[in-house]
């Protein structure tokens, strides 16, 4: 069986960046004091995809999705910036 990372990494991109954003406007899904913690989790399951994003790109898979995978770093930066501007560095 021929291991797709392309395919996971992309589904744990759109998990991570799902679960970073939840607790903003407009989703505003918030957890009471656990809320903060989702910032965190989010981002690291995002960087977990990014790195088999990577994979997929250094071990030649085949298809299209790993060049997806790798064109979400842009919103990686975005995010941080976002994070930045937010909490003014306080965080």
């Amino acid at each position: 069986m021929e291991k797709q990372y392309s395919k996971y990494s992309v589904i744990l991109i759109v998990v991570g960046i799902f679960i970073a954003y939840m607790i903003f406007p407009p989703l505003n899904i918030t957890f009471g004091k656990w809320s903060m913690l989702a910032i965190p989790t989010g981002f690291v399951t995002y960087l977990t995809g990014i790195g088999l994003g990577i994979t997929a790109f250094l071990k030649k898979e085949k298809g299209f999705m790993k060049y997806i995978s790798l064109f979400s770093l842009v919103l990686g930066v975005l995010y941080v910036v976002f994070l930045f501007a937010v909490f003014g560095g306080t965080i």
